[in-house]
């Protein structure tokens, strides 16, 4: 009879009981897992910003190497009064001429020295062009600013001077130009390249910018004596010469010319001696004569040097 009495013993043992589990499980729940993942998110996070902070950097980058560099041309009114300063202003200032012609001898002078990235350039910002003060013995002269990757080129009044007027004068300007662009964008060995080899670079990429790779460079050929008694010429005919035999040399010897200066560093842009080079072109030029004589002198040095090469 008093077995009806327990029931309400069991069960509330029973809930008792089912109250003690759900408590235990709900202690056992790890809460602290979710502070604990915040900073492994805030790493993910992190990494993602720097990654897309490098990639919008280097796009910016491509972007402004893309725009080329800042051309400022100067008013030679605001520096000298004359027939000149009046000229400058006149043909090649208030209608942008000189801006133009800058362009096109970079454009010239980059597409010969920079085939591909792997060719390392100059930091060039922005170039200015103003006419001289004075005569200049070398048509222009082009300087580093006291700024980072800024240049001036200075052009001779006497360009613009006299009877040198109209296209006379601008193909005088464009040819001073062009040398001066040259000497911007060359290397040269930190101060220690022979002027014998930046000279007959600086003439062989002045006609390069021009557009007229077939024209003959009147420059003399500069030699000198070396201890092998072998004689090595430099110039910017033997320059192009060089370049037929193999593409790119200039641009790999200006290369070379980046950090230091070694006399080896025609060697290996040309991939063999410039001594043996310079014999055969000599002996080539030397030895054909006639009307029909340059044609048969290149011809002949290039099999020549085809051969030593080989």
């Amino acid at each position: 009879m008093e077995a009806p009495l327990l029931l309400p013993v069991s069960t509330a043992a029973a809930s008792s009981s089912s109250v003690d589990i759900d408590d235990v499980a709900a202690d056992a729940v790890p809460a602290p897992r979710v502070a604990s993942s915040s900073p492994s998110t805030q790493s993910v996070v992190f990494r993602v910003v720097a990654v897309i902070a490098i990639a919008c950097a280097s796009l910016f980058a491509q972007h402004e190497a893309a725009k080329g560099f800042g051309i400022d041309v100067v008013s030679a009114g605001a520096q000298r009064g004359g027939g000149a300063g009046r000229r400058f202003d006149l043909f090649f200032v208030s209608n942008g001429r000189a801006e133009r012609i800058l362009q096109y001898a970079s454009r010239g002078v980059e597409r010969a020295l920079f085939p591909d990235a792997s060719f390392p350039r100059k930091h060039v910002r922005r170039v200015t062009v103003k006419m001289a003060g004075h005569n200049l013995t070398a048509g222009a002269t082009v300087d580093a600013s006291a700024a980072p990757g800024e240049y001036v080129i200075s052009l001779s009044p006497a360009l613009v001077s006299g009877i040198a007027t109209g296209t006379a004068a601008a193909d005088a300007v464009a040819a001073a130009v062009r040398r001066a662009v040259a000497r911007m964008w060359l290397w040269d060995g930190r101060g220690a390249a022979p002027a014998r080899v930046t000279e007959a670079m600086v003439e062989y990429l002045a006609s390069a910018a021009a557009g007229d790779a077939a024209a003959e460079v009147e420059a003399t050929p500069l030699s000198s004596s070396s201890g092998d008694g072998g004689r090595r010429c430099m110039s910017a005919r033997f320059l192009r010469h060089l370049e037929r035999q193999r593409e790119d040399f200039v641009a790999r010897l200006n290369r070379a010319m980046r950090d230091r200066w070694s006399d080896a560093a025609v060697d290996a842009a040309l991939g063999a001696p410039a001594r043996h080079a310079c014999a055969a072109y000599r002996a080539a030029t030397s030895s054909s004569t006639g009307q029909d004589g340059p044609r048969r002198r290149h011809a002949a040095a290039d099999s020549t040097l085809s051969s030593v090469a080989a």
